[in-house]
């Protein structure tokens, strides 16, 4: 009966020491995680909803606009102006309605506009270069960003050689006019 005993009571003591274990665990896991928020610069105010930072002079404002027809981005860098500085995020949110808030503390308000159109680059550029095999229009500069707007029927083939190298390079267009001019020219070869 002895060994029986023995066995039973050194159970009871190991079920023992690992609960105590798991306890001085839990107690010491809990006690750190209270300890680990992040520190703060003295000068530097971050906050979610923390309506009583204010923009100061001082504050850069980033301004991301995404368009969404070229995915190109444009970041502008600037200073507030007079009439926003003082204002409070809800306040900033209210004037820039459209635009996403990411980042809002005094040292930078960073927000983001995606906006359903293309970027200057492409808007105000055009040219004429080849696509399959065909005479094509892009919108934008000739490059890898270039963007097709339409392409003609006009194939390759039945260009001439100076046409045809002209066209590899991309041949840029300043106006509706002179795209027009231009592929009535290719059309007519």
């Amino acid at each position: 009966m002895l060994p029986c005993r023995n066995l039973k009571s050194s159970r009871f003591w190991l079920l023992g020491i690992i609960i105590a274990i798991c306890l001085v665990s839990y107690f010491v896991y809990s006690q750190s995680l209270g300890k680990e928020q992040p520190r703060r610069s003295p000068g530097l105010e971050v906050a979610k909803q923390d309506l009583s930072i204010k923009i100061t002079p001082n504050t850069d404002l980033v301004q991301k606009i995404i368009y969404l027809k070229c995915e190109d981005e444009e970041v502008f860098r600037t200073k507030p102006a007079d009439n926003l500085v003082g204002l409070n995020q809800a306040q900033i949110q209210k004037i820039y309605s459209g635009w996403t808030i990411e980042k809002f503390d005094t040292v930078e308000v960073s927000m983001t506009l995606k906006v359903d159109s293309l970027c200057r680059e492409h808007a105000n550029n055009m040219f004429i270069g080849i696509k399959d095999g065909y005479v094509t229009i892009f919108y934008g500069k000739p490059g890898p960003k270039a963007i097709v707007k339409e392409q003609t029927k006009i194939s390759v083939n039945r260009l001439m050689p100076q046409d045809l190298a002209e066209l590899k390079r991309g041949l840029v267009v300043q106006s509706r006019e002179e795209l027009l001019r231009t592929l009535e020219g290719l059309q007519s070869r």
